[in-house]
């Protein structure tokens, strides 16, 4: 019975962290939302059409701008449309960003590519769009995330550990002693003659049967120093 209370205890303490962590994060995106909607921001240019379309090139110069963009559906069945949107910089085939809408409607969406020149592609299906482009005059909020930013973090990180790479390389190159290179041979005593035989020790009798004078000294068949 008490296994059974204390299994039910545990239970009831997930579920109420795990209640407690969901609003945690609803009221962490509600704040997000709020602070983008506080933001000032001006209209660049407005695009209206229908159906498969590329716009003009526009030009933002913040770090963050936002999209407005609305659609409505042409015929009776709202399934039967659809939007599509698409951010590119001109001559760069890697989108920006991407958008769709399922249902008719409207919606705000920010871009966090950064100040440069852009341009939209739209594609809709029986359904007339307006898309806003706005500037905005100042970075993303605090607490949001920014592609900008992230790659900037990871461009520092990669640099930093390069440069803890190339610091650790120079201090074991600096750490590893050198060898000393090697002693030169003794040069040979020029008063003993170069017959390729022993300097030091007891030599063999000469041909002539004598012992030469560098080892005087015969002892039977051997000649040896003084």
């Amino acid at each position: 019975m008490r296994e059974k209370i204390v299994f039910l205890g545990i239970i009831g303490l997930i579920v109420g962290l795990a209640v407690d962590l969901g609003l945690m994060i609803e009221v962490s995106w509600d704040n997000s939302r709020e602070a983008y909607a506080q933001q000032a921001c001006e209209k660049v240019q407005t695009f209206t059409g229908n159906g498969i379309k590329d716009t003009q090139p526009f030009t933002v110069t913040s770090d963050t701008w936002r999209l407005r963009y609305k659609f409505e559906n042409t015929t009776g069945n709202q399934q039967l449309s659809s939007f599509d949107l698409t951010v590119y910089k001109p001559g760069n085939t890697i989108p920006e960003s991407i958008i769709t809408l399922e249902r008719p409607g409207s919606d705000t969406s920010y871009v966090n590519a950064g100040a440069g020149t852009y341009y939209l592609s739209i594609g809709s299906a029986n359904a007339t769009w307006t898309v806003t482009v706005e500037d905005c005059g100042s970075s993303a909020p605090s607490g949001t995330p920014n592609s900008s930013s992230v790659g900037a973090s990871a461009s520092a990180s990669t640099s930093a550990s390069t440069s803890a790479s190339a610091s650790a390389s120079t201090s074991s190159s600096a750490s590893t002693p050198v060898e000393a290179p090697p002693s030169p041979k003794p040069k040979p005593d020029p008063n003993l003659f170069n017959s390729g035989g022993p300097t030091t020790g007891p030599l063999p009798l000469m041909p002539d049967g004598g012992c030469p004078q560098e080892f005087p000294v015969q002892r039977g068949q051997v000649c040896y120093p003084r």
